[in-house]
Formats: C-alpha cells, sequence, structure tokens
C-alpha cells in the first residue's frame, strides 16, 4: 500500500491533486486503488486509459473479444496491426507500458454466470466499469455488483444516444456526507431482465466522439 507520492510522482499528477477534490490524498487514493473494466471496446478502452493515466494502481481488464477492423474508427488504443489479437491483452500491454504507476492485467474470458465467481476468486476490486456491449451482461454485471457490495459504473450507446448509471451500495452510502443520502435501486430496479430493448450500436451504427462522452462521463464518476 502507498502512503506517500515520490518526486515524479507529484510532478506527473500535479495537476489533478491541485483539485480540492482529488488533491493529495485523493491521489494516494487513486494508486491503492483496484478496478475491473468489463468490455474493451470502445467504451472500454477509452475508460482503462483515463484510469490508468489518472493513477490507478491495479486494472483488470475483461473481454474475450479481438480486435476488428471495423473497431479502429472509434476504438482508438487499437490499431491496424493489432487485428485479430486479443483486446484485453492488446490494451493491457499498451497501457502497461505508457503507465508504471498501474498494474494492468488481462482476461481474455467472456463472463458468464457459470465462471464469473471464479474470476472474482482471484481478483478483488473495490469497484466495477460496465463497458459491455449487451443487455445480458451488463444484468450479470449488475448482479455482481449488488452480491460483493461494489460500487459499477455502466455505460451504454447506440447511434449518437447514450445512457450512463452509477450504482452505490449502501455502505458506501453512509460515508458520504449528504444528510439527504438513501438506499437507491440498481440497474436490475431501472431496467428490469424483460424490458423491452432498442437496437445497439452494431445493428444502428455508431460515432467515435459519441462513444468518447459516454466512456469519459464513466471514467470521471468512476474516479
Amino acid at each position: 500500500m502507498k502512503t506517500s507520492l515520490n518526486d515524479h510522482q507529484y510532478i506527473l499528477y500535479s495537476k489533478q491533486m491541485l483539485l480540492a477534490d482529488v488533491s493529495e490524498q485523493g491521489q494516494l487514493a487513486l494508486l491503492n486503488a483496484d478496478v475491473a473494466v468489463v468490455g474493451v471496446g470502445g467504451l472500454g478502452q477509452l475508460v482503462a486509459q483515463y484510469l490508468a493515466a489518472a493513477g490507478v494502481g491495479q486494472i483488470h481488464l475483461i473481454d474475450d473479444d479481438k480486435v476488428a477492423l471495423s473497431n479502429l474508427p472509434r476504438q482508438l488504443l487499437f490499431n491496424p496491426t493489432d487485428i485479430e489479437s486479443n483486446k484485453a491483452h492488446v490494451a493491457a500491454d499498451k497501457l502497461q507500458q505508457r503507465n508504471r504507476d498501474s498494474k494492468i492485467s488481462a482476461h481474455s474470458i467472456r463472463l458468464t454466470s457459470d465462471n464469473y465467481q471464479l474470476l472474482f476468486n482471484t481478483i478483488s476490486p473495490q469497484a466495477i466499469f460496465d463497458c459491455s456491449d449487451n443487455f445480458a451482461t451488463r444484468q450479470l454485471i449488475n448482479r455482481i455488483a449488488v452480491e460483493q457490495h461494489l460500487p459499477l459504473f455502466s455505460a451504454a450507446i447506440s447511434a449518437d444516444q447514450g445512457q450512463w448509471f452509477a450504482y452505490l451500495p449502501e455502505s458506501m452510502l453512509t460515508k458520504i456526507p449528504r444528510t439527504n443520502t438513501r438506499p437507491h435501486g440498481c440497474y436490475h430496479c431501472v431496467f428490469p431482465a424483460d424490458s423491452l430493448l432498442s437496437q445497439n450500436c452494431s445493428q444502428m451504427g455508431v460515432l467515435g466522439p459519441a462513444v468518447g462522452i459516454m466512456a469519459s462521463m464513466q471514467a470521471l464518476a468512476g474516479i
């Protein structure tokens, strides 16, 4: 556990530490943080970049998908030489090279109800970023967050419209200095499993900057 910053870190993170709600104490919290990013596509590859650049100490990237040519206009971490390689491994390698304060791990699996318990027995994130591209996985990630009492930051996009959602477990709400804070619903409460879905970006198309807006909101909320 890091208890102080070195000279390099003071310079590197100086601008964000000028913010009153970050400061040196907040930067140390980021350096000691452990998070999971599920999905390393349009949303996830950008969320992971922002988290690593901010100094988040441990980032687990979870995705079984491979880089495709059609990904490149909006998944800017990847380039043509990455095509057919696993997104989580490519992203982990690139982010590790750029961000020496972060430990980036890659898990090239598709998260399912059959394997998530095994995975979460080997990692211990303090928060989950849902950057998946389908409703079933979002429901599963929400279930994991509720079961394990983890904050969840979820986003989705289709065409030029997006949504993001945050869930904080009740154990965290007591730490928020607001007298009107009350326990609130999870993703499943807002979108039950039998919800009628609109089409996703694979059917409707999407522009890179629209994805970037949603990913930036996710990363900002999480930080």
